[in-house]
């Protein structure tokens, strides 16, 4: 096959929230794939040194702001997925600004290098479109609760809106060149990577 990136293959990895698409991203590191977070991007610009605070009061208000002026992250959930307006303007803030930091990052990476890109929105922002791979990771939505419970700091009603703000999991799963099952185990889940890394690396070669 021939890479979208030069010689770089990139893997998109995304999954409802709860699924254990972090592990998963992780899980490909392990592989020998250089790792990369969309989330992760999106929450510096959510940090007190953010270039675009401005920006993000503008959308939401200074409720956003603590006492020192610094973004607080659970507000800006909050007042998000409360209001598909506020929603869409944030994530058309964000979403170009990430992206072009991905890019970044990717462009450095030497050839022949994988690339494990973790993209929660991974369809819904036409980023598989510049992937070589899609991996969705699937997940009930009662285990995908109980893990969202142990982590903390999200009540139910944030789980369901996080979750109807995405795309249908079906949908995700029928659009993915793979898909993961982790209902169960770590060692189950390694399992499956280790398949699919290993098929990717052989569609690579041809």
């Amino acid at each position: 096959m021939t890479p979208k990136h030069n010689n770089k293959t990139l893997i998109g990895i995304t999954g409802s929230i709860g699924s254990g698409k972090s592990t998963v991203l992780a899980m490909f590191g392990e592989l020998g794939a250089e790792t990369i977070s969309s989330d992760a991007i999106a929450r510096s610009f959510t940090e007190p040194t953010s270039p675009v605070i401005g920006e993000l009061v503008e959308i939401f208000g200074n409720s956003i702001l603590d006492s020192n002026g610094a973004p607080i992250r659970a507000k800006i959930a909050e007042l998000a997925f409360s209001d598909k307006t506020k929603l869409k303007a944030l994530n058309e803030l964000l979403h170009p600004l990430v992206r072009k930091n991905f890019l970044e990052f990717l462009n450095s990476r030497k050839d022949g290098s994988i690339v494990a890109w973790e993209v929660p929105l991974l369809f819904e922002t036409d980023a598989h479109t510049i992937c070589d791979f899609t991996v969705t990771v699937a997940v009930s939505p009662e285990v995908a609760w109980e893990r969202v419970q142990s982590r903390g700091g999200m009540d139910y009603e944030d789980f369901q809106k996080r979750n109807l703000s995405q795309m249908d999991l079906e949908k995700k799963k029928s659009l993915s060149d793979f898909v993961v099952t982790n209902d169960n185990q770590r060692e189950n889940l390694k399992e499956q990577i280790v398949i699919i890394d290993s098929e990717i690396k052989k569609r690579i070669k041809k």
